[in-house]
């Protein structure tokens, strides 16, 4: 146990070297229930969480301790191990955990802990969203869990430029002089936005100077989730990580369109029901996205009308320094799905437009597209706009597509 604490040191004298975003979910967790969940894909900032509440419980102070679920203590010790001994020989009452799913039988021991010791806090993530409710452990009434985005283009402004703006609601981007005002205080905002598009989501991007290490990096990364997280999460082998990649692969070059899971089905020689269950895993482990038909029924909520990257970098990334041209309908439309999705609006695949939104009662049509897109599709409808990269300002029913950006 003391090599833990050492590590914790070195860990966190090194944290303490570098620049600390505070995001705005750092606010959120209170601690109330006995376990904490945070999750979200590779690379947007779990661990730096981690290692923040475990300073603000009073790390130095012997009270909270910080440990890498793939530490070499572990090799001979589990969770349970070092929480009883944790709470008999310490005053340490906060265990972070990083990358729980790393420990074997992690969710029985979860519940165990929450049992045996309910006046011992735990912290922990992964890199996959996960299913309490249908746990065999039922952990869902002991375990709140909070997701972690990647940086919003907000976020990035603030932690990339120090240019601090407040999160907006849905309703001031549509209905307000919001872009005269940011332009004003970001006069270069549309410089910003298209390097944003391409190395802004992940806070490990300003560890690189050059574009092309960013993505060989990220692109690591994504190896990484699918061959280390997918196959300990669901016990997959190579075989099946192998066609889990090819299916990540294939939706990076997709043009915004609808999507036959049949067809994928039939191209990889898989069953319809397999396919589906792969793109699902893909989606918890946060490397791509679903769009669904506003339409209701068990088929249109188990089958995806659209699937998009998780964020526009990990297409740049996959374009290894080639022309965006052919890829720049996907980057649009990839962004605004994030940025909407990580606000808790609920968006959906529209009939007309590309995007429909359901706010309270209040449902909006979008378009996306570039500085040349037109509104002749959406000017019909009362509540449709259009969204366009390329402009700074936008007037009548077209609005510029960074402003999404500020919805978190």
């Amino acid at each position: 146990m003391n090599l833990l604490f050492e590590t914790q040191q070195i860990i966190l004298n090194q944290f303490l070297s570098r620049d600390f975003y505070p995001r705005d979910l750092m606010q959120k967790i209170t601690l109330d229930n006995h376990i904490t969940g945070i999750f979200g894909g590779r690379g947007v900032g779990k661990t730096t969480l981690l290692l923040k509440l475990a300073l603000t419980h009073g790390a130095h102070e012997g009270q909270a301790l910080y440990a890498s679920a793939d530490h070499m203590y572990f090799l001979d010790h589990n969770l349970l191990d070092l929480v009883d001994q944790l709470y008999k020989e310490t005053d340490v009452r906060l265990i972070c955990i990083d990358e729980i799913h790393k420990q074997e039988h992690w969710q029985r021991l979860l519940k165990n802990m929450a049992d045996i010791y309910p006046d011992m806090k735990i912290v922990f993530t992964s890199s996959s969203r996960i299913d309490l409710i249908h746990s065999q452990y039922d952990l869902s009434r002991r375990v709140t869990l909070h997701e972690l985005p990647g940086l919003s283009f907000r976020e990035y402004l603030a932690f990339f430029h120090q240019i601090k703006l407040s999160i907006e609601n849905l309703e001031t981007l549509l209905n307000s002089n919001l872009d005269i005002k940011i332009s004003q205080e970001a006069p270069q905002i549309l410089k910003f936005f298209k390097t944003y598009l391409k190395n802004g989501y992940y806070p490990f991007s300003r560890n690189f100077t050059q574009d092309f290490d960013f993505f060989q990096a990220l692109n690591h990364t994504v190896q990484k989730t699918i061959y280390e997280d997918i196959a300990t999460l669901h016990a997959l082998k190579t075989p099946t990580l192998l066609i889990l990649e090819k299916l990540y692969r294939y939706t990076l070059t997709l043009t915004p369109g609808q999507l036959s899971v049949n067809k994928l089905a039939n191209a990889l020689n898989k069953d319809f029901s397999d396919i589906s269950d792969y793109l699902k895993i893909l989606e918890q482990a946060g490397l791509i996205r679903f769009l669904f038909s506003s339409q209701t029924g068990k088929a249109a909520l188990r089958n995806p009308n659209k699937i998009f990257p998780e964020n526009s970098n990990l297409i740049y990334a996959n374009l290894s320094g080639n022309s965006d041209l052919d890829a720049l309908g996907m980057i649009r439309e990839t962004f605004a799905l994030s940025h909407l999705q990580a606000a808790k609006i609920h968006t959906t695949y529209p009939k007309q437009g590309d995007l429909e939104l359901q706010k309270d009662t209040q449902s909006y049509i979008l378009e996306i597209g570039g500085k040349n897109k037109t509104t002749e599709q959406i000017d019909l409808l009362p509540n449709g706009f259009v969204f366009k990269e390329g402009i700074l300002t936008g007037r009548g029913k077209t609005r510029p597509l960074y402003l999404l950006g500020f919805l978190y």
